[in-house]
């Protein structure tokens, strides 16, 4: 059934408040004096943000992180003050005071402060100066030592490293004073912008922000206004400084399974750092939506708890939570997830699962990790069922011997209705792994157990992975000789002993092991280089059988030039006797290919390649691998065409053609792929991708992929974006032809420029990215 949906929504996101000013700078005092002449602070880039510090208990009310210092100069230096006067440590300054402490470049009309507790007072059109950072205020407490401050009035940019979230631009922020910790900050009676304007376009306000860094900014009594009118009054908004995301103003649309609907989501405030956002939908097909999205977090706790149900025709029940918790003995990640009759996943199903993980951390080098996994999936006629157990645990002992052991237990089972009633199926297994290794310098040897174990009545199927036990010795030519010849020789030998399972018997084989290899690369600065890599593997079985396996590579390479070089590579594999065991067992190759890169003048490259099969050759078929030949054109650094072509010897003809070109002039971005199928003789895939497209102050975006066996275009899609200054004006249409989903969907947002936003665009009913790609093999 084609979809066809539309969906409006704007996007108002605000962030928290902090309470330093931050600006680019050079420190001069030409600079400072102009910026006191002004009285404000410029909005301008912020490359360096504050860094909150831990704070100390006896400076309750200097309790802002300063930031970082400007000079590694700490002692004081005067440089001007009408009147200054000093009595031991206490020093009193006034009239146009400037200096330095701590490294910090400080101005104020009146200064008091003691340099044995470096606690300062200042006031007076204030300006601290750290190292690319401004702190600015009528009046500002400061302790030096700690690095904290009060402050009154105060004027702030806040980059997007300091809210620690994910923003695209600086923020701009006031308030009548500004308090907290390097934890959660406060604002009274101030508002925050992404606009950077003395007269912002829009501006959030509230009576009391709280922002918690890395976490969440909440405004109480907040206020949106835009250009400088009240337009919204909003008694609690919480907006996060995380990477998740949230829609804090309704939405209106259509879809196919929920008809036309309004969503609500609404922000209840609780006490600490806990959150509510109750929901409340109306949709024309399923009826009333009710939920809850509860977060919670504390010292040791931190999770989100989330509840959905649908009460009318469309009945639905979802409960997910996410549950992080740290112990004494360890740490516990919990998540769970249950869903009735998911309309858009499952309809008619119940779906539900549990993960655990709980890691205890122990004295030394060791770890103990338990998993716990299970889901399920159920309907009127079929059911499955999926549980795992897993222990995981590594130690090590002193500085050579290291331990893993991981043990697997799976129960998997279904059920589902025959012709004489219900049918059950289940398998249940455990899974047992041992590795020790001892590191005995001229060699590490290593010690491996694996084991598939049936248990009941589950049917014993023995994997060729099971081991029990092998023994191995292993060393490389840096461990044995060292020096030159183990650089020029660098060569690496295992000799094992064990038990495997074979797979064809049902039985067991015991296996004598050795293998030898050798990789040596060409280093050299000339135009000749020539790389070599050998393998010899030899088997003895207890059964009376054995199998040796000789393996040679080897590349030579010939540059000529810039883009210009000749590469010849030849590759042979082989297997002499036989193997019970399938993880020995190897196939048969003797190869060789060639490529070659010419570039006849700057702008152009092109290259050729193919390969002489001589096994093909021995069994009477056509040796030669296909001919690709490959050409790319690049007379200027914006303009850049490519294409390839694929000649099949098998068939004999010209099988495709690739073709791909982007242009990039300035901002704008056209890419063209396009896929020519040599065999049926048509454009099987053109494909197109433009972006900002500039036209005026719209900016317009299309992705469009046709599709030559069906004449028509799978997906198409378009985006016209207006420039509001600080914020954008968005309008996207989707339309899918085929696949999951299809049908038509339009969208229209106003976005803030500072905060990340994510769209239909550029993106499959699936979610997967489109682009010009044309298939398998490019």
């Amino acid at each position: 059934m084609k979809r066809r949906s539309f969906g409006v929504a704007a996007i108002i996101c605000g962030a928290g408040i902090s309470h330093a000013q931050v600006g680019a700078f050079s420190a001069t005092s030409t600079f400072i004096r102009s910026l006191q002449e002004k009285n404000i602070v410029s909005r301008g880039d912020v490359p360096n943000p504050m860094q909150p510090k831990t704070l100390g208990s006896d400076t309750t009310e200097l309790d802002k992180a300063v930031p970082e210092p400007q000079d590694e100069d700490k002692s004081f230096k005067l440089i001007h003050a009408k009147r200054s006067n000093q009595s031991g440590d206490d020093v009193a300054m006034s009239g146009g005071t400037e200096f330095m402490y701590k490294g910090y470049h400080v101005f104020a009309d009146a200064v008091e402060g003691n340099l044995a507790t470096s606690i300062f007072t200042v006031q007076g059109d204030v300006k601290i100066i750290g190292k690319q950072s401004l702190i600015t205020g009528e009046r500002i407490s400061i302790d030096f030592n700690k690095r904290i401050y009060h402050a009154t009035n105060s004027r702030q940019v806040l980059s997007p490293e300091l809210l620690k979230g994910p923003f695209l631009k600086d923020l701009y922020s006031h308030g009548r004073e500004s308090y907290g910790s390097a934890n959660e900050q406060q604002t009274l009676f101030g508002g925050i912008t992404s606009c950077d304007l003395l007269r912002p376009h829009y501006e959030i306000d509230a009576d009391n922000i709280i922002v918690r860094p890395g976490k969440r900014a909440i405004f109480r009594k907040a206020r949106l206004r835009l250009f400088g009118r009240t337009i919204i009054k909003i008694p609690y908004l919480s907006i996060p400084l995380d990477t998740r995301s949230y829609k804090n103003l309704p939405v209106i649309g259509q879809s196919p399974q929920e008809g036309y609907y309004i969503k609500f989501r609404y922000g209840v405030p609780l006490r600490g750092d806990n959150d509510v956002y109750a929901r409340l939908d109306y949709m024309e097909k399923l009826g009333l939506g009710i939920g809850a999205d509860y977060l919670y977090r504390s010292k040791v706790v931190d999770g989100v708890l989330q509840v959905y149900t649908i009460a009318g025709p469309g009945k639905m029940l979802k409960v997910t939570d996410e549950h992080h918790q740290m112990f004494k003995w360890g740490t516990l990640a919990l998540r769970t997830n249950y869903e009735n009759n998911n309309y858009l996943t499952a309809p008619g199903s119940i779906v539900e699962s549990t993960q655990a993980l709980l890691t205890f951390p122990q004295h030394g080098n060791a770890m103990t990790r338990l998993t716990l996994n299970q889901s399920g999936n159920s309907n009127d006629g079929y059911s499955t069922s999926n549980q795992s157990i897993s222990l995981a645990d590594s130690r090590r002992f002193g500085t050579k011997i290291q331990t893993s052991v991981n043990v697997d237990y799976q129960k998997n089972g279904t059920t589902y209705q025959g012709g004489s009633g219900p049918i059950s199926q289940s398998t249940e297994n455990m899974n047992l792994k041992v590795d020790a290794t001892d590191d005995l310098t001229r060699a590490t040897a290593n010690l491996t157990y694996q084991r598939a174990i049936p248990i009941g009545s589950t049917r014993a199927v023995f994997g060729s992975n099971d081991q029990t036990p092998v023994v191995s010795l292993a060393t490389d030519a840096r461990r044995l000789i060292g020096g030159k010849i183990a650089e020029n020789w660098p060569f690496q030998s295992t000799l094992s002993l064990g038990e495997f399972s074979d797979q064809l018997g049902g039985g067991h084989i015991s296996r004598d092991f050795f293998d030898f290899s050798l990789a040596k690369p060409d280093r050299s600065t000339g135009r000749l280089h020539s790389d070599i890599n050998a393998e010899f593997k030899q088997g003895i079985y207890s059964d009376g059988t054995a199998q040796y396996v000789l393996n040679y590579g080897q590349t030579e390479s010939y540059r000529m030039g810039p883009d210009t070089a000749f590469n010849f590579r030849y590759n042979y594999l082989r297997p002499y006797g036989y193997t019970p065991l399938s993880l020995d067992r190897s196939g048969e190759t003797n190869l060789a290919t060639a490529d070659l890169s010419y570039r006849p003048i700057r702008s152009v490259v092109i290259g050729a390649q193919s390969g002489y099969d001589i096994l093909r050759l021995k069994q009477g078929d056509e040796p030669w691998q296909p001919v690709g030949v490959r050409m790319e054109f690049q007379p200027k650094p914006y303009f850049l065409l490519r294409a390839q072509s694929t000649y099949d010897t098998f068939q004999g003809a010209w099988s495709n053609v690739r073709v791909d070109l982007s242009y990039k002039p300035g901002a704008t971005f056209l890419s063209v792929g396009a896929y020519y199928d040599g065999i049926r003789h048509l454009w099987s895939n053109v494909n197109i991708f433009l972006d900002a497209l500039k036209i005026g102050r719209t900016k317009i975006g299309a992705i469009l992929n046709y599709n030559g066996f069906t004449q028509q275009f799978d997906s198409q899609q378009y985006s016209l974006t207006y420039d509001l200054h600080c914020a954008e004006a968005v309008f996207t249409m989707t339309a899918q032809q085929t696949g999951f989903n299809p049908g038509n969907t339009y969208q229209f947002f106003i976005r803030l420029k500072a905060f990340p936003f994510d769209s239909l665009f550029g993106a499959g009913s699936r979610g997967q990215p489109l682009g010009t790609g044309t298939g398998f093999g490019y």
